[in-house]
């Protein structure tokens, strides 16, 4: 069993990897909100990421159509001219998107679980989605990220667990320091 506490702090440890993710250099652009299902997703495929450790697996989906926004936002994130991203370069986007999202879970869930570890992306059809429910997981969260220009994203959080998880996750300052290197 997973508790509400554990529910909502990996919740809210994904939403800052969204942020991280599809706001690029500006995070406070990227609002995410909690969806109810999938019927509101559009997006024809997804980027699939998994986080493990001894007492869950956590699936991360991305999901994404190539279309023109699309495509111009991760050209704008990443600083490359639009007419520069071909295919190649734009699935290399998604992916490192993916990456970041759910490095920022992994990084976060390493403060509490010591021995976590990430996939490497792939991309999977839409329809594979649909059989989540079937994993029988102990936590299933949809969120839509909107960010500047409009452009909406739409992002899973499946948590399988095989034994029962409590923890309170909080976000730890940033050091503030200008400049300061630190010697060891």
């Amino acid at each position: 069993m997973i508790s509400n506490r554990a529910r909502n702090s990996f919740d809210q440890m994904l939403m800052l990897g969204i942020k991280a993710s599809m706001g690029g250099t500006s995070p406070e652009t990227c609002e995410v909100e909690v969806v109810a299902d999938l019927n509101s997703i559009r997006e024809t495929n997804v980027v699939m990421l998994t986080v493990a450790s001894f007492l869950f697996r956590i699936s991360v989906l991305v999901y994404f159509s190539s279309d023109d926004a699309t495509r111009n936002h991760f050209a704008a994130v990443n600083n490359v001219a639009p007419v520069d991203m071909n295919d190649q370069a734009f699935l290399d986007a998604i992916r490192e998107c993916g990456n970041i999202c759910c490095g920022t879970l992994n990084r976060e869930l390493a403060r509490v679980y010591p021995h976590v570890a990430m996939s490497t992306p792939n991309i999977i059809e839409r329809e594979c989605v649909n059989h989540l429910e079937s994993l029988n997981g102990g936590h299933l969260q949809h969120f839509r990220a909107s960010t500047v220009g409009d452009k909406l994203f739409h992002v899973t959080l499946c948590v399988r667990e095989y034994a029962d998880i409590d923890f309170e996750w909080a976000m730890l300052e940033e050091a503030t320091a200008a400049g300061e290197m630190e010697f060891f």
